[in-house]
């Protein structure tokens, strides 16, 4: 067997552009499936909650969906300057000014007037918590949230996310120098000695997969405190007799996000009928393509260090040749 490793650990992911904001707004799965969990959430409270939204954006999105909605108040907080004064006058546009209030700054550095029965946010990556979601929601957990009869998992929209992961092939391996001209190289900055993934859109034809999707992380909203700061997972992934001859060109792991964003509305990058604004990230194991032998098993260690500075995914695998 050949073993191969490679670790993830970006910054940088979360300058994002007007452009950025807009195609979020226009990802309909996910836009959708807020507006239906906060539409439910806050049905029947007859203008009495008071919610946050973290990461609120230019376009204060989900904020401006909480107020329609019948919230009473909402904290919408925005830590990049630019995106904060664009949402106050998105907010005034929309006549909200008197329910909506935008907080410039990093939530786990600022201050509520008052306690909050709901807090919704959108701060997940690509890998689901490449943009570390864990330490800002046990904060505002912590901090933020009224204490209520039906616990926490009552108050948090989105509910879970997961990153899934499977074996590929990307057919455009071998001719890898054109990879950078063609845009599909991450834009985040890769810390010394890590890779640098590809970020391929959700749509694209240029990966086939080799095996069954599965679990690499997952995070719940409302059970921060049983979260560990560190996650060791070992997965086998089996590749059957049918991938032979793709999986003479096995070239590393696809990752993309799950996101429940409550019981009824699930979105998932891979299975959803449109492009996604999240892309796949695209793991490279090794220069060229792997010749797997197929039908075969796959084995992947993959670890992740909640606490590193960004977020450190470390990939380990075992090919059988």
């Amino acid at each position: 067997a050949m073993r191969l490793r490679q670790v993830i650990q970006e910054s940088g992911l979360e300058d994002w552009s007007e452009a950025d904001y807009v195609a979020m707004r226009d990802d309909e799965p996910r836009t959708k499936a807020y507006e239906a969990a906060i539409n439910k959430r806050l049905q029947g409270t007859q203008g009495s909650s008071v919610v946050v939204d973290i990461g609120t954006g230019s376009l204060a999105l989900l904020a401006i969906m909480a107020a329609k909605a019948g919230a009473k108040k909402v904290y919408a907080i925005e830590k990049n300057p630019e995106a904060a004064k664009k949402a106050k006058e998105t907010v005034t546009k929309e006549g909200l000014d008197g329910k909506i209030q935008v907080i410039e700054g990093d939530s786990t550095q600022v201050e509520l007037p008052e306690k909050v029965d709901l807090i919704v946010s959108e701060l997940i990556g690509s890998i689901a918590t490449q943009e570390g979601v864990e330490p800002i929601i046990k904060d505002a957990e912590k901090r933020f949230l009224r204490e209520s009869e039906g616990g926490t998992c009552a108050q948090m929209i989105p509910a879970r996310v997961e990153t899934r992961i499977a074996p590929v092939k990307y057919t455009e391996h071998r001719i890898m120098q054109f990879a950078s001209k063609r845009g599909v190289m991450s834009r985040g900055k890769p810390a010394p000695d890590t890779l640098r993934p590809l970020r391929l859109r959700s749509k694209t034809r240029d990966l086939v997969f080799l095996s069954e999707p599965q679990t690499l992380e997952e995070f719940a909203f409302c059970n921060t405190a049983g979260f560990s700061s560190r996650s060791d997972r070992t997965l086998k992934f089996e590749v059957p007799a049918k991938k032979a001859d793709d999986a003479k060109d096995f070239s590393g792991f696809a990752m993309w996000t799950r996101l429940v964003v409550d019981e009824d509305n699930v979105v998932d990058v891979k299975t959803q009928k449109v492009t996604s604004h999240w892309a796949y990230v695209l793991a490279l194991m090794a220069d060229k393509p792997v010749a797997m032998k197929a039908p075969g098993s796959l084995e992947l260690k993959a670890s992740v260090e909640y606490d590193a500075k960004p977020v450190r995914y470390t990939l380990e695998t075992e090919v059988p040749v």
